[in-house]
C-alpha cells in the first residue's frame, strides 16, 4: 500500500512538473488563435492554390513549344508495280520500241534505320473567348479565397473571444461559490457556539450543513466545467491541452456600442463570396459558349529526317524542313448540343442567383437580430445590477435583524442565496453582452 501511494505521488509530481503555464490576455489569445488555427491554415493553402491556378490560366495566352524525336528500324521486301509505259527510242534513224525492257514489277529490299527530329511552336489566336473567360474565372477564384480567409479569420477570432470569456465566467463562479462556502463555514462555527450555550438549535446547524453540501456539489460541477473550458481554449489557441492558463484581462463595465439602423451588407465576406460565385456562373456560360465558336491558331516548326536506304537507292533531306500552318475550326452542326449546354449553364446561373437572393435576405435578418440582441443585452446588465443592489441591501438587513433577534437563520440563508444568484446573474449579463458584441461585429463584417 505504501509503495502504491509513493508511486502515485511520484507520477503526480512528474505531471505537475511537465505541465506548462501561460498568462493569457485577450489580445494574445486572438493572435495565437489566428496563428495556429487549422481552419486558417487550410484557408491559406486554398488561397495559395487559387493563385497558382491563376498563373496557370495565364499561360494559355502564351505560345507552346514542343520537340519530338522518332527512331525506326525497317527491314523486309517491298513490291512495287509500275505502270506500263510506251517507250520509243530513235536509234540510227530508226525508232525502236523499248517498252519490253522496263519491268512491270520491282522487288525492293529494305534494311535501314530512320530517325526524325523536329520542333514546333503553336500560338492560339482566337479560342472562342475561352482563354479570356478562363483567366477571369481564375481571378474570381483568388478573390473568393481572399474573402474566405477573411471569413475564417473572423470566425476564429469570435470563437477565441467566446472561449476566453466563458473560461473567465466559470472561474468567477467558482470563486463566488468558494466565498459563499467560506461564509457558511463561519456561520456554522458561530451557530455551533450558540448551540453549546443553548442559544440556537441543532435544526439550524442542519440547515447550514445542507446548504454547504449543495455548494460543494456546485463547486465540483463548476470545476469539471472549468477543466473542459480550459481544454477548449487551449485547442483554439493551438497549445498543449494540459497547459494551465491564467487570464490577465478583467471584466470591465461594457461600453455601449452605437448600433446602426441600416446595415451595409457589402462589408460581409459571406455576401462578397455569394456575389463572386454568381459572377463565376456567368463566366461559365461564356466558357460553354466558347466550345461552339470558331477557333483559329497558327503553328510553325522545323523537322529533319535521316537518310533512308531502299535497295541500292537512298533518300536524304539536305536541310531541315520549315513548316508553317494555320488552323481554322468552325463548328457547323451538332444536333443542338451546343444550344442545350448553353441553356443548362444559364439555368445553373439562375439557380445561383436565387441562392444569392435567399442568402442575402438571411444575412439581413441576422444583422437585424444581432443588433436587437446587443441592445437587449445592455438592458439586461442594467436590470441585473439593480437586482444585485437590492440583494445586497436585503442581505444586510437580514443579517442585522438576525443579530438583534428579529429575524431567523433561514432568512439570512435565503438572503445570502439571493445575493449569490444576483451577483452571478450580473456577471453572466456582462459576459453575455461581450459575446453579443462579438456576434454583432462579426455580423457587421467589422470584427478585428
Amino acid at each position: 500500500m505504501k509503495t502504491l501511494l509513493f508511486t502515485i505521488f511520484i507520477v503526480s509530481c512528474m505531471f505537475t512538473a511537465n505541465a506548462q503555464h501561460i498568462d493569457l490576455s485577450l489580445q494574445k489569445c486572438k493572435e495565437m488563435a489566428v496563428e495556429n488555427n487549422e481552419n486558417i491554415k487550410i484557408a491559406r493553402y486554398q488561397n495559395e492554390q487559387a493563385r497558382v491556378e491563376k498563373q496557370s490560366a495565364f499561360t494559355a495566352y502564351l505560345p507552346k513549344f514542343a520537340g519530338s524525336a522518332t527512331y525506326a528500324y525497317m527491314y523486309g521486301n517491298m513490291e512495287m508495280d509500275l505502270p506500263e509505259i510506251d517507250l520509243i527510242v530513235p536509234i540510227m534513224g530508226m525508232e525502236m520500241d523499248m517498252s519490253y525492257m522496263i519491268p512491270q514489277n520491282v522487288d525492293l529490299k529494305i534494311n535501314t534505320d530512320v530517325y526524325m527530329i523536329g520542333v514546333t511552336v503553336q500560338q492560339p489566336i482566337f479560342a472562342g473567348g475561352k482563354i479570356i473567360a478562363g483567366n477571369q474565372m481564375a481571378k474570381k477564384g483568388v478573390e473568393i479565397t481572399d474573402e474566405n480567409m477573411n471569413l475564417t479569420r473572423m470566425n476564429v477570432i469570435a470563437d477565441a473571444e467566446k472561449a476566453y470569456w466563458n473560461y473567465f465566467l466559470i472561474q468567477d463562479k467558482i470563486e463566488l461559490l468558494k466565498q459563499y462556502e467560506s461564509l457558511l463555514d463561519t456561520l456554522y462555527h458561530s451557530i455551533s457556539d450558540m448551540v453549546s450555550v443553548q442559544m440556537a438549535t441543532d435544526a439550524e446547524l442542519l440547515k447550514i450543513s445542507s446548504r454547504k453540501s449543495n455548494i460543494q456539489y456546485q463547486i465540483q460541477k463548476a470545476t469539471n466545467g472549468l477543466e473542459l473550458s480550459r481544454m477548449q481554449l487551449c485547442r483554439i489557441i493551438g497549445i498543449d491541452l494540459n497547459t494551465n492558463i491564467t487570464l490577465s484581462d478583467t471584466l470591465a463595465k461594457p461600453e455601449h456600442i452605437a448600433t446602426q439602423t441600416s446595415h451595409d451588407i457589402n462589408l460581409r465576406p459571406e455576401y462578397k463570396i455569394l456575389q463572386k460565385q454568381l459572377e463565376l456562373k456567368d463566366l461559365n456560360v461564356k466558357m460553354v459558349r466558347g466550345d461552339y465558336l470558331p477557333t483559329f491558331g497558327i503553328m510553325a516548326g522545323y523537322s529533319y529526317m535521316s537518310k533512308i536506304h531502299i535497295d541500292d537507292m537512298s533518300l536524304k533531306m539536305n536541310e531541315p524542313m520549315p513548316i508553317i500552318m494555320a488552323s481554322l475550326s468552325i463548328p457547323i452542326f451538332h444536333f443542338g448540343e451546343g444550344a442545350k449546354k448553353i441553356q443548362s449553364a444559364k439555368i445553373a446561373k439562375n439557380i445561383q442567383q436565387e441562392e444569392c437572393n435567399k442568402n442575402e435576405k438571411l444575412l439581413q435578418i441576422e444583422m437585424q437580430y444581432v443588433t436587437r440582441s446587443l441592445e437587449e443585452a445592455l438592458l439586461l446588465i442594467t436590470t441585473a445590477d439593480i437586482a444585485l443592489e437590492q440583494a445586497e441591501t436585503n442581505l444586510k438587513q437580514s443579517q442585522d435583524n438576525y443579530d438583534v433577534g428579529m429575524g431567523t437563520l433561514l432568512d439570512v440563508l435565503d438572503a445570502q442565496t439571493q445575493w449569490q444568484e444576483a451577483y452571478s446573474n450580473s456577471i453572466e449579463a456582462k459576459i453575455d453582452y461581450k459575446i453579443k458584441e462579438i456576434e454583432y461585429l462579426k455580423a457587421m463584417g467589422t470584427l478585428e
